[in-house]
């Protein structure tokens, strides 16, 4: 089973605080340990000698009086050593019999002190940690000293151990303080950072969001500029760039080459929109031939039979309108022809659906009638008028029908042979426009192609394969879009919709 991440945003600034304190603490915590760990023991260390030092002076003090069985001397000299130093909790003398001689405790001697530190050599210090639980439990570094080797008896000392934990606390602490410090500084100093670092990026990004096909056609996106300035107020004297600094200048090159490219495309486009009008044109030619010979035919009757009779002035004046209304055929045939054929930036108009049919018809009528195809149009009179540009709308339609052409030429079965055109509303925004044919119809597995620049499947003399491509891209910068529906061997029906806007 695959595991499933889930993506989500974090902020950059948020990243590297996160990543400082995780350090710091870490680091902190570790130096704090090492540094507990010394000053433990170096403090140890010291209480220790210390601890040894006053013992020895108290063993050599007390032994001339002990010698002379002066213990009121003994017992001012405990107490005024015990005095002198605050981490010395007790000091008590053992006699060689282990009965105590003098003690610094001010209520009775504890019995578990006696025997918690026996030394097993007369001339050997004995140090061990005690926890006196008559006393609150505390702990104390009880130090077993002879006195003339043992001869005269013991001085026992215990060194408060709170003394030593008091230390290590008080520089763990400050330790702490700096720990403290330095995260704040360094946080202080990941926001900096991350301002450095986002504010281009962001401008990156900002810039990125706004690139689409209006900015790149007008070439009104800005050139990013970053850094120029030190919080956006005092420039900078000098300034070593960074990989942002080249990443910008990247992104800049990106920007124009882009803009470059949509206006090299834009050029393509209006050149494969030609090309594939003068592919219609080549497509109609002999329809057209057609369209025009039979009035010049006419023409030259009438004036055949004209010169055969020229007294005869109402023969002429009847050929006289044959041959106007011949001459106006074949004008307006060329017309429409060469408003087809012509290079024309989309402008948006208002277009009348039953005009632009009806200039579609016109052209592609000799072609239907010599292939015997039926053609039938339905506009429905509510019909709103497209906005859109007149040429280009012609253009779709006239791909369509020839493509519907085409596809009853491929049936089999040549009784269905029409093409039906309607029109409606489709809603308040849009007018549907409807091309059906009986053609041949488009295989399942193919219609999700058939938009595909390049993509036919017709013989290599009979399309590109950009007719589709063309009109696809021509319903989007109308803001429309097409729509189809095909079964083998029935037919093939294109839905356009058009923006719909009120006319009369």
């Amino acid at each position: 089973m695959k595991l499933k991440f889930k993506k989500f945003y974090f902020p950059l600034f948020w990243k590297f605080t996160l990543a400082i304190i995780f350090i710091v603490v870490l680091f902190g915590s570790i130096n704090a340990y090492l540094i507990w760990e010394d000053v433990q023991k170096s403090l140890e260390k010291e209480s220790q000698k210390r601890a040894l030092f006053i013992g020895k002076n108290i063993a050599e003090q007390v032994v001339t009086p002990l010698l002379f069985e002066d213990y009121i001397s003994v017992q001012k000299i405990l107490d005024e050593t015990r005095a002198i130093d605050n981490t010395v909790e007790y000091i008590f003398i053992v006699g060689e019999d282990k009965n105590i001689i003098a003690h610094t405790f001010e209520t009775e001697f504890p019995a578990q002190l006696l025997n918690a530190n026996i030394s097993d050599s007369d001339e050997k210090e004995i140090i061990v940690l005690l926890k006196l639980t008559d006393f609150n439990n505390i702990i104390v570094r009880d130090i077993n000293i002879p006195i003339m080797k043992g001869k005269l008896g013991f001085v026992r000392i215990g060194i408060s151990e709170e003394g030593i934990s008091a230390g290590v606390m008080e520089t763990i602490s400050r330790f702490w303080i700096m720990v403290v410090f330095f995260l704040i500084v360094g946080i202080l100093g990941a926001l900096l950072f991350a301002i450095f670092i986002t504010k281009p990026i962001n401008t990156i990004r900002s810039v990125a969001d706004t690139i689409n096909l209006n900015t790149l056609k007008e070439r009104s996106l800005p050139k990013i500029i970053i850094r120029d300035k030190f919080l956006g107020k005092i420039r900078y004297l000098f300034r070593a760039e960074d990989e942002i600094d080249l990443l910008t200048g990247k992104f800049n090159q990106m920007i124009e080459r882009l803009e470059q490219t949509y206006l090299n495309l834009e050029i393509a486009q209006k050149k494969l929109l030609q090309s594939e009008k003068l592919a219609t044109i080549g497509t109609l030619s002999s329809g057209l031939a057609h369209e025009i010979n039979n009035p010049i035919a006419g023409i030259k009757n009438c004036i055949r039979r004209i010169q055969q009779s020229p007294e005869n002035v109402e023969q002429i004046n009847k050929y006289l309108r044959m041959i106007n209304e011949a001459v106006t055929r074949v004008e307006k045939v060329i017309k429409n022809l060469l408003s087809f054929s012509r290079k024309e930036e989309i402008q948006f108009t208002p277009v009348s659906v039953e005009e632009v049919i009806e200039r579609a018809l016109l052209l592609v009528a000799p072609n239907l009638e010599n292939s015997k195809i039926s053609f039938t149009k339905e506009i429905k009179s509510d019909t709103k008028f497209i906005k859109g540009s007149l040429n280009h709308i012609l253009q779709i339609l006239m791909n369509l029908i020839i493509n519907a052409i085409d596809a009853i030429e491929e049936n089999p079965d040549k009784k269905r042979r029409s093409i039906k055109i309607f029109a409606e509303n489709s809603d308040d925004k849009y007018v549907k426009l409807i091309v059906e044919d009986s053609g041949i119809g488009i295989p399942e597995d193919i219609l999700p192609k058939i938009f595909d620049p390049f993509y036919t499947t017709k013989l290599a003399d009979k399309g590109t394969g950009l007719g589709l491509a063309i009109i696809s891209n021509l319903m989007e910068s109308h803001n429309g879009r097409i729509e189809v529906e095909s079964k083998v061997n029935v037919g093939t029906k294109f839905i356009l919709y058009f923006p719909a806007i009120n006319g009369s």
